[in-house]
């Protein structure tokens, strides 16, 4: 069962109107993720990705990227305050985000020192550079993950994907995956928290 208690001090918001509207808003930044990325350890370049249904509950993700991916944290991840690989739907703004963060401490359950997953709420109206907004952490989903070199793949439950509004989304609605670090103090974003493409 998903963790859907507040992180990271970000107001969890309902479905209403100004929901859908920052759903749009995500949409239209992350279809700039592309133009708008910035450098970054070659362990957040993803190269290619897939994603698929392995049984009628469980989907599978992955993301390879240019270098090997630490399992534990290292000098750029303790120097930034979260870093992680996301699976984006661009059509809502929803992502499914792999995150690992000590420098503001455990929220999960789940491997908390280490890599663990989140589902997050995406808006526009970032200040560059970053490259949009971390509106809502949704959900902090139980799933499997396994690094080999330069591979994350995850496994987990098809109802534990991102929910952008009338339930889960399916896995064949995400469309992009990207690496990322989040950043505070970004005065375009309602909770403060810009988010970087790293490439």
């Amino acid at each position: 069962m998903a963790d859907t208690s507040n992180h990271w001090g970000i107001k969890q918001p309902g479905r209403t109107a100004r929901a859908v509207a920052l759903a749009v808003a995500g949409n239209l930044a992350l279809a700039a993720v592309v133009a708008a990325s910035q450098g970054g350890p070659a362990y957040l370049a993803v190269g290619s990705w897939t994603r698929g249904a392995l049984s009628p509950n469980t989907v599978q993700l992955s993301a390879t990227t240019g270098g090997t991916i630490p399992k534990q944290p290292d000098g750029f991840i303790g120097s930034n305050a979260i870093v992680g690989i996301a699976w984006a739907d661009l059509g809502t703004g929803t992502a499914l985000v792999a995150t690992i963060h000590p420098v503001i401490g455990r929220d999960s359950n789940q491997r908390p020192d280490s890599w663990h997953l989140h589902t997050v709420q995406l808006g526009g109206g970032a200040t560059a550079p970053n490259d949009f907004c971390l509106v809502a952490v949704l959900t902090t989903p139980t799933a499997g993950i396994s690094i080999q070199g330069d591979t994350m793949t995850v496994r987990l439950n098809a109802a534990s994907l991102p929910d952008a509004g009338s339930g889960p989304i399916s896995v064949n609605d995400l469309d992009a995956a990207v690496g990322f670090t989040v950043h505070g103090g970004d005065a375009g974003c309602a909770t403060g928290l810009g988010v970087r493409v790293r490439t």
